[in-house]
């Protein structure tokens, strides 16, 4: 030995803020990757709503997986941002709104209100079936103050909210489900 001390190891745990820094880029990434799935899996099946499967399914994985209060507000950033990708063949005007929505509504949900037991996994569900029906509501809401139509609303808006809601808890379930699977190995 000659006196030297040994190099830092950096073996220790990462610094917060890099590791938040992370996280931020990981929801950003998803909520972008939420909405070019939508865009890529464009079929055309006539049930509205049917694309809440992915879209909720990778918003409550995320919500689940982060635990900071503005995680809802990064994805929803995320899912803002890729609409303004030209290529994506988006051509409503106000669909950076609506498809930022729900992640936003979802957290504010989830961190609003604290539930314990199986209740908290059906408490989750409902909200999930809930930030996903907020679409279509946003819409009705949008065509009754601008005159902008939405063909689906116009047939029959009862229905489009109630597929909404069905796709948003089938999402929610997914991503619950997924969670839970990755978090046990």
């Amino acid at each position: 030995m000659h006196g030297n001390q040994l190099a830092k190891s950096y073996s220790g745990k990462y610094h917060p803020d890099l590791v938040l820094a992370f996280q931020i880029l990981i929801l950003f990434f998803a909520g972008m990757s939420a909405v070019v799935l939508h865009a890529r899996f464009r079929s055309p099946i006539g049930l509205p709503g049917h694309h809440g499967l992915e879209f909720m399914a990778l918003t409550t994985l995320m919500a689940m997986r982060f635990k900071f209060r503005l995680r809802g507000v990064f994805f929803a950033l995320g899912a803002g941002s890729a609409l303004f990708i030209p290529f994506l063949g988006f051509t409503d005007p106000f669909a950076e709104i609506a498809f930022m929505l729900p992640s936003l509504v979802l957290c504010l949900l989830m961190d609003a209100f604290h539930f314990a037991g199986r209740f908290k996994s059906v408490a989750l569900i409902a909200f999930g079936g809930f930030a996903y029906m907020c679409i279509p509501l946003l819409r009705i809401l949008i065509h009754a103050t601008t005159g902008f139509p939405y063909k689906s609303l116009l047939i029959n808006p009862f229905y489009v909210i109630a597929m909404y809601f069905a796709f948003g808890v089938a999402g929610t379930i997914l991503g619950y489900y997924t969670y839970r699977g990755l978090k046990s190995l």
